[in-house]
């Protein structure tokens, strides 16, 4: 698998650079007042990096209450396996009451206690 990753990583360099040197061309962008030359690949790259930026800051909200949900779940888990090794302590203790008897009928599937009755 990682060398999979690694030829991609070098064919999207090889890709970069082939997109960068193809186009050098200086470009002028100009919003409002504001203007930026550059050449047309910076620009690119620029408009990109930004995309991803705001893209991971619109992200942030969900991705910070997911987190808290996960967190409360995982407080709520630990709550319930203690609850539960609680439990399971309580059962396996021996208890000081004598159990009563089960009578030999009661042990029997209904069908044969009828079977042997009648």
């Amino acid at each position: 698998m990682k060398v999979v990753y690694i030829v991609f990583t070098v064919l999207v360099a090889i890709a970069a650079m082939v997109f960068a040197l193809q186009n050098s061309a200086p470009i002028t962008v100009q919003l409002f007042a504001w203007r930026v030359s550059g050449s047309l690949s910076l620009l690119l790259v620029a408009t990109l990096a930004i995309g991803c930026f705001l893209g991971m800051l619109i992200m942030v909200p969900s991705v910070w209450k997911r987190g808290r949900l996960a967190a409360g779940l995982k407080k709520r888990i630990r709550h319930f396996e203690k609850q539960a090794a609680g439990a399971a302590e309580a059962v396996a203790a021996p208890k000081d009451e004598p159990q009563a008897e089960i009578p030999a009928d009661a042990a029997r599937p209904e069908g044969e206690a009828a079977a042997k009755k009648g």
